[in-house]
């Protein structure tokens, strides 16, 4: 219990992620050997993966969660890891394991409490945003503000912040309509959170101001962005060593300035800034939408001899550098002639999200098939 509060406490409240995973890793290790894997452990390697998801190291809580749902935990153990782990589904963009994950853990809730209902429906509005149904997104957020309580000021930002997005989103595809009354409400919301964490102890007012330096980025893009508000939320998510908003906030700023009309050059900085950051961690749906951006702003993320670009002496070693942690790992497997089935039953990841691997490793590699990707590794190797 004491390794489970501590572990709680290090990587939520008080926001010390690198010290509060080491914790739950060694209390995982330690439950283990009384035998309380199915419970305790389970717990602890679920706040392990959430924590090492923040902090960008996603091939290494891929792992971690993988290893816990060996136990086969049920109820609310169940619960805490298919939430950590449908939060990387939904960075890589693996919307069918996440959809699957979201379902499972709504079964499992059936009207649970604000603690697991809040992350579900705000894991479904960025899953939905992600597949352009901003007003699925929008739904789920209301219904996280509606339909449950919480005093947790962390929870509460991060969810008011997808509402708004969710609304930004909605203008700027023009696709749904923007909801003016909705936008108050949130706004509201984020108002008293904001008042609320004056008073909070100072790692969590420091997480959510994080989050609320988002929000506010997010209602310019309803009015004419501001790049200067974005540079403030990247700025704050780099303090806090968290490269996915980071990497997010970057490709807002980057488009809010071109949308302007200048520093077209600071742009371009910016993007290749934020591409070399998703692609670090295979956050599919992030790179696709730097690459649209750049893509019609004309910037090149990668220059000649540059990561992931083919080299003049035909090393392959330049180009494996593009490669997440995981994606190597599956990549060796595929150059060893093994099939996805026989990949994920090694690296325990279902069959599917291997498929979602190789997808993005012959996007990265430039390559078609799995014999020219097992050529590009055994080239490296030599």
């Amino acid at each position: 219990m004491a390794y489970l509060h501590l572990a709680e406490l290090l990587t939520g409240p008080l926001n010390i992620l690198e010290e509060g995973v080491v914790v739950a890793r060694r209390g995982a290790e330690r439950v283990a050997e009384l035998g309380l894997g199915r419970s305790y452990e389970t717990r602890l390697l679920a706040i392990a993966t959430n924590g090492l998801f923040r902090v960008g190291q996603w091939a290494e809580a891929e792992k971690v969660v993988a290893s816990a749902l060996r136990h086969r935990p049920s109820g609310a153990d169940a619960v805490e890891l298919l939430l950590a782990r449908c939060r990387l589904s939904v960075g890589y963009g693996d919307v069918e394991a996440a959809d699957r994950d979201l379902d499972a853990v709504a079964t499992i809730l059936a009207g649970g409490g604000a603690r697991h209902v809040i992350p579900l429906l705000t894991l479904r509005a960025g899953l939905a945003m992600w597949q352009g149904r901003h007003d699925v997104a929008r739904h789920a957020v209301q219904r996280g503000l509606t339909e449950t309580r919480s005093d947790d000021l962390v929870i509460l930002a991060v969810l008011v912040w997808h509402g708004l997005r969710a609304e930004a989103e909605a203008h700027a595809s023009r696709t749904v309509a923007v909801d003016d009354n909705a936008v108050r409400r949130l706004r509201g919301i984020a108002d008293r959170v904001a008042e609320r964490s004056e008073r909070a102890a100072r790692p969590v007012r420091y997480v959510v101001d994080g989050y609320l330096a988002l929000c506010a980025a997010e209602v310019s893009r309803l009015d004419g962005a501001d790049p200067e508000l974005w540079a403030r939320a990247a700025a704050e998510w780099d303090h806090r060593n968290h490269p996915y908003p980071a990497a997010y906030s970057r490709l807002r700023q980057a488009e809010a300035l071109l949308a302007s009309r200048r520093k077209a050059a600071t742009a371009g900085k910016l993007l290749r800034q934020a591409y070399q950051m998703a692609q670090a961690l295979g956050a599919v749906p992030l790179t696709d939408e730097i690459r649209t951006l750049a893509g019609r702003a004309r910037v090149a993320l990668e220059e000649r001899g540059a990561v992931g670009m083919p080299t003049s002496d035909g090393s392959g070693g330049e180009e494996l550098a593009a490669l997440t942690a995981r994606e190597r790992e599956v990549l060796a497997a595929v150059a060893e002639g093994l099939t996805n089935k026989e990949i994920g039953q090694r690296l325990f990841i279902s069959e599917r999200t291997i498929g979602v691997h190789v997808s993005h490793i012959f996007d990265k590699l430039q390559v078609r098939t799995r014999v020219q990707a097992s050529a590009i590794f055994l080239r490296s190797r030599a």
